[in-house]
């Protein structure tokens, strides 16, 4: 019998659910990691953003005690140590630069602010710009208000004045005149309403005086590289990435009458404003006030008695030019009874003049005027006398142009100036640091007259020119940059001040973020602190002007 073996069936093994496990687990921690690592790397993002912000505030509440810090330094009472423009230049880097405002007490945890102003280099053929610490006088620009005033008052003159900005048409100057001037009749090349309804959008003008310069760019012909030029960070200095010259056909030609173009934001202004007063504060002699002895009684407080006497006599008998014989002026008796027949067209009128005094019986009484006639004697007598009077009751003077602050295009524009004038004005201007080593009572910024007492007008001249100009100024605009230590992270601002009235207040803020920081580390900081190792440029990148 044949016995059959039957085989086993082969069983597998069952698989170890151990490891099974261990990749699950393994799979699970990884998940875990991983989901704590982009948690540690998410809050580790919002801790910077949230130092970063933080560290933003700062610099914003950096801007605002910057301003109200330059309030108070625009508020305090007049030094007389800060005689000239170099001292006041050397006290304001002092005071603007690399000013800390929050210190963390850590090294290099401090936020810092910087004032920078444009610096106007000059020379006979080119007028360059680069930079200095503080604020800029907006009496060193055109007023648009006085340009419209001009233009007002003697036709054409408006149109000349502005017909003096470089790369400035005829056709451009009607059309800021139109959109300035009350009326709906456009000037022969200018534009009006039938000119801007037909644009898409299509928008009114304002026939008013523009709230800022960037409204210029809505009027027919003006375009931003005329306004603003190539300095496309707003930094009042041309960088080497700026360097390159525009497409645009206005800049085909970078000199005009053979200086560099200059933008017209640099040149032009609607603010502006001086308090008619003392250098010291307090109020001028009003050579114009009806009460006669009320003004003799002021010059001679702040005179003498022979010149209190002579303007008396000019606001009654009318001053005609020419010099006449000298007469003790002091021992006439002057009969406030009789009437005022005369209005000061300038306080210039009291040189080299005379007055008729009628008499009962005879010929009339000549008398000629006391001020001295010696060079040196006038400038002390016109540095003290122009402080002290005014023709004008208005607290606050508009429109006057600083003649020693205006650029020449500036100088150009006003109305009596020409080419020849101008350039003799930037050369005397150029020496004036060397005069005051040798003279330190003499100085350019006591009175605008210094035209006269140098010999480069003579007074008929003087006269004619002088309603035009001022040494001073109460308005004033500068950028105002905030740094961190710790980030580099930076914030930048311009601001216009009004300083003409107290409180001093902001006419104008504009916010410069979105253009960088716009100087180097080496401009802003402090000499040898911690942010001057960085290079020009860095940080630079992001919109925020790190």
């Amino acid at each position: 019998m044949i016995a059959f073996r039957i085989p086993r069936r082969n069983r597998s093994r069952p698989p170890n659910p151990r490891g099974i496990v261990l990749i699950i687990v393994m799979v699970v921690v990884v998940m875990i990691s991983l989901a704590g690592f982009g948690f540690v790397a998410s809050m580790s993002n919002a801790n910077k953003v949230v130092h970063l912000r933080g560290e933003q505030l700062q610099m914003e509440h950096a801007i605002l005690s910057a301003e109200e810090f330059l309030k108070l330094y625009l508020s305090r009472p007049p030094s007389t140590s800060e005689s000239t423009s170099a001292s006041i230049a050397a006290g304001e880097e002092q005071w603007m630069r690399g000013i800390v405002v929050a210190d963390e007490g850590v090294p290099h945890g401090r936020v810092r602010f910087t004032v920078m102003a444009p610096r106007y280099h000059e020379s006979s053929s080119s007028t360059s710009s680069t930079w200095r610490y503080g604020l800029q006088r907006e009496s060193g620009r055109l007023d648009l208000r006085t340009v419209l005033e001009w233009e007002s008052r003697f036709a054409g003159a408006g149109q000349n004045a502005l017909l003096a900005l470089p790369g400035m048409t005829t056709s451009i100057a009607d059309a800021i005149l139109d959109w300035m001037d009350a009326d709906r009749i456009p000037r022969p090349a200018g534009a009006e309403d039938d000119y801007y309804a037909t644009l898409n959008p299509p928008y009114a003008p304002r026939n008013g005086i523009p709230d800022s310069l960037e409204e210029l760019l809505l009027i027919k012909g003006v375009t931003r590289s005329l306004l603003f030029g190539d300095d496309t960070n707003q930094n009042h200095h041309l960088d080497l990435d700026e360097t390159s010259l525009s497409s645009t056909p206005e800049f085909e030609n970078r000199e005009v009458d053979g200086e560099q173009f200059s933008p017209w934001a640099e040149l032009l202004t609607i603010f502006g404003g001086e308090r008619n007063q003392t250098r010291q504060g307090e109020v001028r002699i009003d050579l114009n006030q009806p009460n006669l002895s009320q003004l003799h009684s002021e010059l001679v407080r702040s005179f003498d008695l022979q010149l209190a006497n002579y303007v008396i006599l000019c606001r009654q008998y009318i001053p005609n030019a020419g010099s006449g014989p000298s007469a003790d002026l002091a021992s006439l008796k002057v009969n406030f009874a009789s009437p005022s027949r005369y209005l000061f067209r300038s306080p210039l009128d009291v040189l080299q003049s005379l007055v008729s005094i009628p008499v009962a019986k005879g010929a009339p009484r000549v008398i000629g005027s006391p001020v001295p006639v010696e060079r040196k004697q006038l400038d002390v007598f016109l540095a003290k006398f122009c402080d002290r009077v005014t023709i004008s009751n208005r607290p606050i003077l508009r429109g006057q142009i600083n003649l020693n602050l205006a650029p020449p295009e500036v100088l150009r524009a006003i109305p009596g100036f020409d080419k020849g004038l101008v350039d003799q004005i930037v050369a005397a201007r150029s020496s004036t640091s060397k005069r005051e080593l040798s003279n330190p009572d003499h100085s350019h910024d006591e009175h605008p007259c210094w035209l006269l007492t140098e010999g480069l007008v003579s007074l008929m001249k003087m006269k004619e020119l002088f309603p035009y100009l001022t040494v001073g100024g109460d308005v004033y605009r500068g950028q105002i940059i905030a740094f961190s230590e710790t980030s580099r992270l930076s914030q930048r601002v311009e601001m216009v001040l009004d300083a003409s009235r107290r409180p001093v207040r902001r006419l104008f803020w504009k916010d410069l973020q979105i253009l960088g920081r716009g100087y180097p580390w080496d401009v802003l900081d402090t000499p040898g602190g911690v942010s001057t190792t960085q290079p020009y440029g860095a940080f630079d990148a992001t919109p925020a002007g790190n």
